[in-house]
């Protein structure tokens, strides 16, 4: 059991290590280098509760009715020019039995490589082609970042569906507004509220599969009272691809449990606390094609978070505290191993605190006005032992291992007849590199209640992590990654059918990539790369109460450029992709869904230990097929089914790692 105790007193002491990057990280760094209030509500005001239905349909009946939360309080679709997707209530209990990567891999742009891989694969998410760094995560509007990670990006593997109500994806760059990591998209997690008495979800199915969640909310007087555990676990495949004899699965293990508490003080505002905690353990293998029986991993996360509101005005303090362990043990050694044993320790501490306040100025104008600070520590070290004796990694000193940021920004809404716009910017003081600046302008036209013309500009940055400022490949004189978006598009609703398109460019510059050197360290992050990313999203969906369709269709061109060269940046990312959804009510009780995505051809990068050196490895493109049925029990309890990869399709989203086989996962959801 990992001791939260003594790691929240080492953050605040002075001793500090360096972290060793896996051969995972290592390979594909080396290459590349909305938030919820209480105000706010999804695309159609969603229920926390199970659906009473087999199968329900939210339909908007035109553009003004749908309201989204992107610029931080609630504000109407027909009033934004900003690309938003709501993956909503409805939509997460249909694919019970998948997980939050499965789930976002259904959405239009979005990449999540490993989500298909053994479970406590290394999940990294690439929206519209960007780096897996240029995504920030939001659970509730606060940010959850890993300061001890090599991006500084949340271990997803810490992340559980089980207490999500919905889940928004706002493209484009929003550094605006969310500060450093926003330059590609945010997607926020937004958690189940106003849940009446108790929820239950019983999952079990193949590969040794078994989930229990329970959630449960009570009222006494002014006061809420809500609490939700969670416990998920699977035997299993093997993470590496063997290709001759038996390899060993590699389990997983994950619990979760959270408890939040809320009171209306009347004209005094509203007050919201909670806390939640993240468990997990799992069996990995010691790099591509290498089966190991005694690789393990575990991390652990407790997060705090608190929100104040009275009237327009907003206030939010958060800390997370994360532990992730690494223990490669002596009993079975493969042959290619360089040590014998290895043990590595990854901690970070991610604290905030922000106000903002929205300010009606005159009708159809809105002001509103922020700041933010955040501060991220880390405490990282690695033994390893080997035929040359033990190896422990040095400290880092207490300046370098610590860093700050201070963001302002603000933004001017306004509309009048059929146009409207968006404009603001942002001045950020960070404590290694200085000063920086950002803004954004985001016009657009609704030429009816149901059709718009929308065009907008985005700037954002990404801060240095501290391992790439501090580690023995450190630079301390690094800079922001600088990036640019500029989108197109237009969406109609007619009746039934929906249809949005949108076409984008991504600029990075001084982007950071690992820069490899003839002395030692051998290698060191520099700020060298530039790179470009143009692509088409298209989307097209036709609702009735009984049918429901779904298709997208993601185009990429990626390229990137260092001192050196010129080469594609959609490593491990297709160039075309598309998502074929279907569901239909087939009775009064059932009800049945078909998920096809298409992932076309893609390039990864592997470290040749023949020749010493990293090798492109072209992958072949693939069609995932899930089938899913539901019935409806009676008016609290309903059953579910989701055949995953009915194909079964043997695929490989990363060299040297196997795919999910063909398996079939039950889930009986029910209300007390």
């Amino acid at each position: 059991m990992l001791n939260v105790v003594v790691i929240a007193a080492a953050l605040w002491s002075g001793s500090s290590q360096y972290p060793v990057v896996s051969s995972q990280e290592s390979i594909v760094d080396s290459r590349e280098s909305i938030v919820d209030s209480r105000e706010g509500s999804s695309t159609i005001q969603e229920s926390s509760t199970i659906n009473h239905s087999p199968f329900t349909i939210q339909k908007d009946s035109t553009l003004a009715e749908v309201t989204i939360s992107a610029p931080k309080y609630p504000e109407k679709l027909d009033r934004s020019g900003k690309v938003v997707s709501v993956i909503s209530a409805e939509m997460i209990q249909a694919n019970q039995g998948k997980s939050l990567g499965e789930l976002l891999q259904q959405s239009v742009g979005v990449a999540v490589v490993g989500a298909r891989s053994a479970p406590g694969t290394n999940q990294e998410i690439y929206v519209r082609g960007a780096n897996t760094g240029h995504v920030l995560l939001l659970m509730d509007g606060f940010p959850l970042n890993d300061p001890s990670h090599i991006s500084s990006v949340m271990d997803w593997n810490l992340i559980s569906l089980a207490n999500i109500e919905r889940i928004e994806i706002l493209k484009g760059g929003q550094s605006t507004l969310y500060g450093s990591d926003a330059m590609a998209a945010v997607i926020n997690l937004v958690t189940k509220k106003n849940v009446k008495g108790i929820q239950l979800v019983m999952q079990g199915g193949g590969l040794g599969t078994h989930q229990e969640q329970i959630s449960w909310s009570t009222t006494q007087g002014k006061n809420q009272i809500q609490l939700q555990a969670q416990n998920y676990a699977t035997d299993g495949f093997s993470s590496a691809k063997i290709a001759q004899g038996k390899a060993e699965a590699d389990g997983f293990k994950q619990q979760s449990w959270g408890l939040k508490w809320g009171r209306d003080m009347g004209k005094l505002g509203n007050l919201d606390f909670s806390y939640s905690s993240q468990l997990y353990q799992g069996n990995v293998d010691n790099g591509p094609f290498v089966d190991d029986r005694d690789y393990t991993s575990e991390a652990v996360s407790h997060s705090f978070r608190s929100q104040y509101q009275v009237s327009k005005f907003t206030i939010r303090a958060f800390q997370d505290l994360i532990h992730r362990e690494f223990r490669n043990d002596s009993s079975d050694v493969a042959a290619n191993a360089w040590s014998k044993f290895s043990l590595s320790s990854y901690v970070g501490l991610n604290q905030g605190l922000e106000a903002f306040v929205k300010i009606p100025v005159k009708e159809n104008a809105t002001l509103l006005i922020g700041s933010e600070y955040r501060r991220q520590k880390t405490e990282q070290s690695d033994l390893s032992i080997s035929d040359y004796g033990p190896y422990v990694s040095p400290d880092l000193a207490e300046k370098q291992k610590t860093q700050q940021i201070v963001g302002t920004y603000a933004t001017w809404q306004q509309s009048w007849g059929k146009f409207g716009y968006e404009v603001g910017a942002r001045w950020n003081a960070q404590s290694t590199f200085g000063n920086y600046f950002t803004y954004n302008l985001n016009p657009y036209w609704a030429i009816s209640q149901t059709a718009k013309f929308f065009g907008n500009y985005y700037t954002s940055f990404k801060t240095p992590s501290i391992y790439q400022l501090a580690s023995p490949y450190g630079n301390l004189d690094l800079q922001p990654e600088q990036g640019k978006t500029i989108e197109f598009g237009a969406e109609k609703k007619l009746k039934a059918w929906r249809i949005r398109a949108v076409a984008f460019e991504n600029q990075v510059n001084q982007g950071i990539i690992f820069q490899a050197m003839d002395i030692e360290p051998f290698g060191k992050y520099q700020n060298i790369s530039q790179q470009q990313t143009r692509g088409i999203e298209f989307e097209i969906s036709y609702q009735t109460s009984k049918f429901q369709a779904d298709f997208n269709y993601t185009y990429l061109k990626g390229e990137m450029t260092d001192r050196d060269s010129t080469y594609s940046s959609l490593i491990r990312r297709p160039t075309n992709a598309w998502n074929l959804y279907l569901q239909a009510k087939l009775a009064n009780k059932w009800s049945i869904g078909l998920s096809n995505q298409f992932v076309g051809q893609r390039t990864d990068y592997f470290y040749d230990e023949s020749t010493y050196s990293v090798q492109p490895n072209p992958m072949a493109a693939y069609i995932w097929t899930d089938i899913s049925v539901h019935y409806q029990i009676n008016a609290k309890w309903k059953v579910s089914a989701v055949l995953k990869n009915a194909l079964n399709q043997e695929i490989m989203e990363i060299t040297g790692y196997s795919g999910q086989p063909r398996n079939l996962q039950i889930s009986l959801l029910g209300n007390l």
